[in-house]
Formats: C-alpha cells, structure tokens, sequence
C-alpha cells in the first residue's frame, strides 16, 4: 500500500495472471514493432523519423530469421511513409495493440516500440518488450516529456534499450498472482453478494478488465459479472460481440464529452437520467476502469449505496491527481468554457461528483481530467496498477 495515504489505496500487478496459462512456443519467431502518431506530437518529425528509422535497423540487424511486423498506432496518418519499413509486413487490420499481443503471444519473440505504451503491457503480460525512449528522449519536449518520463518511469533498465550498439538481452518474465488483490476481492465478495458491474471507456484496459472477471468467477463461480462500455471510437462492433462470451451482459452507452453544443449537452442530460433510472441490484459491486468519464460517473454518483472500487494506472493517477510532484504549477493549466460549465453547472445539476477537464498551456495541449475530490473519496477501494510488478 501507498505510504501517507489512506489504506484502502493499493499498488497491485496487472491482473493479466488471471488471463489464462498460454505458454510462447519455443519456435516462436514474431517480432512486433509498435507505431506511433509523431504527426500529432509537438516533435520534429524529421528527427523523430530518422531516430525510428535507426531503431528499425536495430530490430532488424538483432533479429535474423524473424519475421518482423510493424503496427501503426491507431490515430496514424502516413507516419509510415517516412519510415524504411524494407523487411516488415505493415498490419493496418484495426485490432487494438493489447488484444493482438494476448492473442498471438505464442508466436511473438520480441516487442518494440519508440514510446508507444502499448510495450509496457506487452512486458506485462509476459513477453519480451522493449522501449527506446531513452534513446529518442531528446526529440520530446515541454509536457510531452515530463508525460512520457513519468509514464515510462518504475520499469526496470532492461526494458529500454539506449545504446544501439549493445545486444539485445530477453527480459521476459512469468506472471504470478497478486496474493493482494486475490485476498480483498475475496473479502469484498464475501460481504456483497450481488453482480459485478464493470464499466470501461479504453479499449485498451479490457484485457485486465476480463483477468479480473475470471478472477471473480474462480473465486465465486454463480456470481454474475457484467460488462458497461462507454462508446469510444475504437470499439468495433465485431469485438464488442465477441465479449459476450466473457461476461454475462455488455451493455454500451453513447459516450459523452466536454461540450457548450446545445445537442451534446442534452445528449448527456438524456444519457445521465437514462443511468439514473437504469437498475442496480441491491449489494452490487461497481468496478471502474474508467474514473475520467462521463458514462461512469454517472453510474458511480446515481449509486452511492454499492460498493465501488476503481483500478487506473498508477502513472495515471500520479500524472492527474499529483501533478505538483511532477513540478507543474496547477495555476499554469487552462479550463476551456465547457469543463467550467460542466463543473460549476452541468455536474451538479445532474447529481454527479464535479470532474475538472483541463490542459496545459504550452505548444502541446496535453489534457488532464479528474475528478475534484481525492478518488479514494468517490470509492471505496482505489488499485494503482504498477509498470512493473517488483518496481
């Protein structure tokens, strides 16, 4: 647990153990390099090319024999077009970054990436995964750094390659069961015996949402577990159906945004009183994965009666509910007129717990959202999920 906080926040592994005990081949042979969307970073894109492109000729000069696969990052223009991607098939199906390391680990061999997060679930979830931040840090700057630093910080050194010079040294290592998450889940579930509910808005989190659902079913095989799913763009109604087979019920909800637009505030108005009417068993758990956004917002304040737990990244809560430890004055951060209207007016009108959208002024606008209160006052139990489970 976090020193100098209140008990009931806790640092656990992802539950990425609970997936199942799918082992790598010893053939395996797949070597998958992560993309990234530097168009739409405030980087040199010449220099954040050319330091790709001698990252590439790292993968490719390390691994002989492999067969080498790059995967655009999802919000990717033609960023590929500056990339000398000679000896890689480009994959462009659409499958979140997440879903296809879980799906294939038993032929991957090797992750890589730039800067994309992606490779630090990919460490997590068992396999060799690599960044070389450290080696293009330099192209970065203002808040995207301090962001990406802090992101990227807890992991240990053999995850980031620096010298393009040096060999390429397996860092893989086995999944084992956070005993304390197991112990308060078995604790929570013992004194609520009514159906989970999971809500969720990235596509990204599902597999540690569907680790812990297996958790749950191990623990209490009757229980029901359901799944609520803020409508962002990357879901594809194909994988939506598909998770059926993983929960009881999945349902989606339109996702709601900051806006002043007279059709998106009543858009939201509508979407709110539709939660608010929406039935809650009596002694259900909530468990979000998603404390930033409206839909579950609204089902965490209209059920202030359940039990809720909320699990977020431990970077992202230290970037979003710690920002001065990052040395960032909050005073500098600008609040646009539709998350003022939303916290002064909108969120309490409707009942909600105030949220506070805002970004930094600098050349990149990177965006912080929270809610106003500390978040171990919205829930009842708070898990930070680590970059690295012994960091």
């Amino acid at each position: 647990m976090i020193t100098g906080t209140p008990d009931k926040i806790y640092r656990v592994s992802w539950p990425y153990f609970w997936l199942d005990d799918k082992k790598n081949e010893p053939n395996a042979n797949w070597v998958i390099f992560l993309g990234a969307d530097f168009k739409n970073m405030s980087v040199d894109q010449d220099v954040f090319a050319k330091k790709t492109n001698q990252c590439l000729d790292y993968v490719k000069k390390n691994c002989p024999d492999c067969t080498l696969i790059y995967r655009p990052h999802p919000d990717e223009k033609n960023e590929s077009s500056l990339l000398n991607l000679d000896g890689f098939s480009v994959q462009k199906d659409g499958q979140i970054a997440e879903t296809f390391l879980w799906a294939n680990r038993n032929k991957i061999k090797y992750v890589f990436s730039v800067c994309s997060t992606s490779s630090i679930a990919g460490f997590n979830l068992g396999l060799n995964a690599y960044s070389f931040y450290p080696y293009a840090r330099d192209v970065f700057k203002d808040i995207r750094k301090i962001f990406t630093d802090k992101y990227f910080s807890g992991l240990p050194s053999g995850f980031f390659i620096q010298d393009l010079n040096k060999p390429l040294l397996e860092n893989r290592f086995e999944l084992t069961e956070d005993k304390q998450i197991t112990k308060n889940f078995k604790s929570v579930l013992s004194e609520h015996k009514g159906p989970i509910w999971f809500t969720i808005v990235e596509n990204r989190l599902i597999l540690a949402v569907i680790g812990l659902a297996r958790m749950i079913k191990k623990i209490s095989p009757k229980r029901e577990v359901n799944l609520i799913v803020s409508g962002h763009h990357r879901w594809s109604n194909k994988y939506l159906k598909e998770l059926g087979g993983q929960f009881d019920k999945v349902m989606v909800f339109p996702r709601h945004f900051y806006s002043l637009k007279p059709t998106k505030i009543l858009s939201a108005f509508l979407g709110a009183r539709k939660i608010k009417n929406f039935k809650i068993e009596n002694d259900s758990i909530l468990i979000g994965f998603a404390h930033h956004d409206f839909v579950e917002n609204c089902f965490m304040s209209c059920n202030k009666d359940k039990f809720k737990i909320a699990f977020l990244s431990e970077k992202i809560w230290e970037l979003n509910f710690r920002v001065r430890e990052l040395g960032i004055d909050p005073k500098t951060f600008i609040f646009n007129k539709a998350g003022w209207f939303y916290n002064k007016f909108f969120e309490p009108l409707l009942g909600l717990n105030k949220t506070v959208f805002s970004h930094y002024g600098g050349e990149d606008k990177f965006v912080f959202i929270k809610y106003q209160k500390p978040i171990e006052e919205v829930y009842d139990e708070v898990y930070l999920m680590k970059n690295f489970p012994n960091g």
